[in-house]
């Protein structure tokens, strides 16, 4: 089957369209469209559809459907049919696990870690039961910024 043509909009929506065509050949340099037409798009747009008034239009899926969440007082999310458990956000956890089950039986030892205001860092990482001046590496690695 063959389709003829769009469907037909009301009037008020040629209007509208015809606004915006408007003011995108009045505008002296890109930028947002003006928050009255996004408006007026929206209110078309709750009453015959998205996609239809994005189309006949010329404006942006994404942008038109956040503006229309906006107006409702939603805030952008993942639709819902789209939304998987994955899609979902996590608790944050904390998992503290020994040095032996990360090292393969090696024995870990201390770490110090160590930054500077201005950014520059230090990670030792010590094997267990070394014996290291760690006050003269500190005095070289802060003396070392100047």
């Amino acid at each position: 089957m063959v389709r003829s043509g769009r469907a037909s909009l009301p009037v008020e929506v040629e209007e509208v369209r015809a606004r915006i065509e408007r003011w995108r050949q009045q505008r002296k340099c890109l930028g947002p469209m003006p928050e009255k037409l996004w408006a007026e798009a929206a209110e078309l747009a709750s009453r015959f559809g998205i996609n239809p008034i994005c189309h006949h239009m010329g404006l942006s899926y994404a942008a038109l459907k956040t503006c229309m969440g906006k107006r409702h007082g939603l805030k952008p999310s993942v639709s819902k049919q789209h939304e998987t458990p994955q899609s979902k956000p996590m608790a944050p956890t904390f998992v503290e696990l020994g040095g032996d089950s990360l090292l393969g039986g090696i024995q870990a030892g201390p770490v110090l870690e160590v930054s500077t205001p201005d950014g520059m860092r230090i990670v030792l990482r010590l094997p267990s039961g070394s014996s290291v001046d760690l006050a003269s590496l500190m005095t070289a690695f802060l003396g070392c910024r100047g």
